[in-house]
């Protein structure tokens, strides 16, 4: 076959009609009498075949039972295409590519997830990986099973692939294992990966070497040198979903995306580049240098706004977290998850932050910034929006908090894009004070922090890498500016009355600072990947003791106590990149953690008792 473009770089092959229901799975069949297949599953049992040049259907769908897994294009004993399609009943079925007739049919086992094939001995021979852990070894023309079930995992197999005379495992036990795929010896277990491998793709280099490539539930895209095992790199990150499937084009270096399907594929652009190309349940699908690891050009985006920040309080009894993200701040029962009453709406563009205050006059109130630089309180329970708008700012708003004064007074603070820090009565509304100025780039975080003699500081960071802090009931600075430091922020109060700060020295690293002297307290406290950024911190008091939560954007969740800068318990993974995060504890519960991300990856919740 020529070197046919199957649609120009950007643009979607459309196929039509389409299946009943969602596709799952997907796969492609080169030189089948002159032209080149897509072949697809669905959710509806039936599994199709197209024309991957011009998308036409080529008959009516081929008839199955249960949903469709996983799919593999083999070339049968004869030189025949065939495709081998794997149920959710278990059964394994060999169609031929060409006709669309079914040739052969295995015995039922668990749902089979994952189906792959491969030469061996001088015969086709299919391995499927099911729900029962194990990977079972059949004959392609005669459906008879090869040898005995090949049994480690613990878990459903979700992904197989075949490397010259190996046979590769993931599991959602988060083992990736090494087969020989004629005895069935059992190999060392593959390492680099934080989570469990859902997808797996042979890559060969120009240079001759081979890797395997998979796609894992965090995000992360690992790659492994197929003859060692060993990890090649460090894991490429960028997702905010789970990477849940993958498929091979090798055609002229076009990837086939299509609807639904998740997939990475690995082709060759035509420049003597081997690419990876990554797909996640957060609706991206990006592009990677497959010897080198790097990212090339920008993602490809199918998902709707971020999560832009989180919020955690209680209303009506119950805990309540407060998410902004779009153009609306959402309510969510933390205890069920579902949704509370409808989104908030009022205002006209993206929610950029959100806090939430109280009690104040019997009430919680929420209070939200963005990008139509407008402040607005809201009532927690009702959802309503208490007074009309607090204006000022002239860019952005991109940081709120809320606090009391010594005196009883609650005062809602704002930072902006227009570098400066706004104040208001959180009650009537009205702006408190001049303007607090001194930054000269966005602000990026606010903490307001009681200090001994009952003063009332509110610290500052902003892009320039500078922290400010100011008396708010005199509007004056204190002190001197702390420099070097970038955001996010974060402040607690000690038992002794002594308030700390907690910023970032670098973007990995984090220090403390005494918010009323600005002096450094202690050393750096490291523990977050040097190449990972800190993207959130939060502070909290759990069981007596005050710790600071800090987040980075691979997902790892680190606690430190406040006091001394020491780590506390093991790490935290979240699934993905996480871009907010809001923490709050209690004298005898848990810390609870929320973070959140796109909303494809969606909001997690976590209770940590330990």
């Amino acid at each position: 076959m020529g070197r046919e473009h199957l649609t120009e770089p950007g643009v979607p092959l459309s196929i039509s009609p389409p299946h009943r229901g969602p596709v799952t799975a997907l796969t492609v069949v080169p030189h089948v009498d002159g032209r080149t297949l897509l072949v697809s599953g669905s959710s509806d049992g039936g599994v199709r075949r197209w024309d991957a040049v011009t998308g036409e259907a080529l008959d009516e769908p081929l008839g199955g039972r249960g949903w469709v897994w996983s799919l593999a294009a083999a070339t049968a004993d004869d030189e025949r295409a065939v495709v081998v399609t794997g149920f959710q009943d278990g059964r394994l079925v060999r169609w031929d590519a060409a006709t669309g007739r079914r040739s052969a049919e295995t015995p039922r086992t668990g749902w089979v997830r994952s189906v792959v094939t491969a030469r061996l001995n001088g015969r086709t021979v299919v391995f499927s990986g099911s729900d029962d852990g194990d990977v079972r070894r059949w004959d392609a023309v005669t459906g008879l099973p090869v040898g005995d079930p090949l049994t480690h995992h613990t878990g459903p197999v979700r992904a197989l692939a075949v490397v010259g005379s190996v046979l590769f495992s993931a599991s959602d036990d988060g083992d990736v294992r090494r087969w020989d795929p004629e005895t069935g010896h059992l190999g060392d277990p593959l390492t680099g990966h934080a989570a469990a491998v859902l997808s797996l793709v042979p890559v060969v280099l120009p240079d001759g070497r081979a890797l395997l490539v998979g796609g894992c539930r965090d995000g992360g895209v690992v790659r492994w040198d197929a003859e060692t095992g060993l990890p090649v790199g460090l894991p490429l990150v960028g997702h905010r979903g789970p990477v849940r499937s993958v498929a091979a084009t090798g055609l002229d270096g076009r990837a086939l995306l299509g609807g639904p399907v998740r997939l990475v594929a690995a082709t060759g652009p035509g420049d003597g580049r081997v690419l990876v190309f990554s797909g996640s349940d957060d609706g991206d699908v990006r592009r990677w240098d497959a010897a080198t690891g790097e990212a090339v050009g920008d993602p490809l985006t199918g998902h709707t706004r971020r999560v832009a920040s989180l919020a955690i309080t209680e209303s009506a009894g119950r805990p309540l977290l407060v998410s902004a993200g779009d153009t609306t701040v959402r309510r969510w029962d933390m205890d069920t998850g579902r949704q509370v009453g409808e989104p908030l709406v009022g205002h006209t563009d993206e929610v950029c932050a959100v806090a939430a205050f109280g009690p104040l006059d019997g009430r919680t109130l929420l209070i939200s910034g963005g990008k139509d630089h407008s402040v607005r309180r809201w009532d927690a329970d009702t959802g309503k929006q208490v007074g009309e708008a607090l204006l000022g700012h002239t860019e952005t708003v991109t940081c709120v908090s809320a606090f009391h004064l010594a005196d009883g007074r609650a005062v809602i603070a704002a930072g902006s894009q227009d570098h400066t820090i706004r104040l208001w009565d959180a009650v009537t509304g009205q702006s408190v004070g001049h303007p607090l100025t001194g930054h000269t780039n966005y602000v990026r975080s606010l903490a307001a922090v009681r200090l001994r003699d009952r003063r009332t500081l509110l610290a500052s960071v902003a892009y320039d890498n500078k922290v400010l802090r100011w008396d708010v009931e005199t509007g004056a600075p204190v002190g001197e500016p702390i420099t070097g430091v970038r955001g996010p922020m974060a402040a607690v109060t000690l038992d002794d009355g002594r308030a700390l700060l907690a910023c970032l020295e670098k973007k990995s690293v984090l220090r403390r600072w005494d918010a009323d002297t600005g002096q450094r307290v202690g050393g750096p406290m490291e523990g977050h990947s040097a190449s990972c950024r800190v993207t959130a911190l939060g502070a909290a008091r759990v069981n007596g003791r005050a710790v600071f939560v800090s987040v980075g954007r691979d997902g790892t969740v680190l606690r430190w106590d406040a006091e001394t800068g020491r780590r506390v318990g093991e790490p935290i993974r979240c699934d993905g990149e996480v871009a907010t995060m809001a923490v709050c504890g209690g004298a005898d519960g848990p810390l609870v953690i929320a973070t959140g991300a796109n909303p494809e990856v969606g909001i997690t919740v976590r209770r940590v008792t330990r």
